[in-house]
């Protein structure tokens, strides 16, 4: 059995009555309150403040990658369009010359006109 060598042996009993009789003040404080931060306050605002940041460079880089990718795609289809265009007008050129038109006429029945007919006004 373990004994406390600061302890002494109560010869009477307490009083209760006086105990309860008395009303309890409240205990002074001993610790000032200081307006000051507190290392962890300081410590919990920084992480706060580094998420905070995160957060935003995050919203940035993944909107700005985002339009980069959107640039790039409309890049692809304006080269799509252009090479398109391109053979369009090659197209266009090969069934307008007149070796072709003169081939398709004949292919059809029509013949040359003779000369320019002019009418006169009424």
């Amino acid at each position: 059995m373990a004994v406390f060598q600061g302890a002494r042996l109560r010869t009477g009993a307490l009083p209760t009555a006086a105990v309860v009789a008395r009303p309890r003040a409240a205990a002074p404080s001993t610790i000032r309150a200081n307006r000051r931060a507190r290392p962890m306050g300081r410590i919990m605002a920084g992480i706060v403040i580094a998420t905070m940041l995160g957060l935003v460079y995050l919203t940035q880089t993944l909107g700005s990658n985002a339009t980069s990718s959107e640039i790039r795609s409309l890049d692809q289809q304006r080269g799509k369009l252009t090479r398109e265009l391109h053979r369009q007008a090659i197209q266009v050129e090969v069934l307008t010359l007149t070796d072709v038109i003169t081939k398709r006429a004949r292919k059809q029945g029509l013949r040359k006109l003779d000369g320019l007919v002019v009418l006169p006004a009424p």
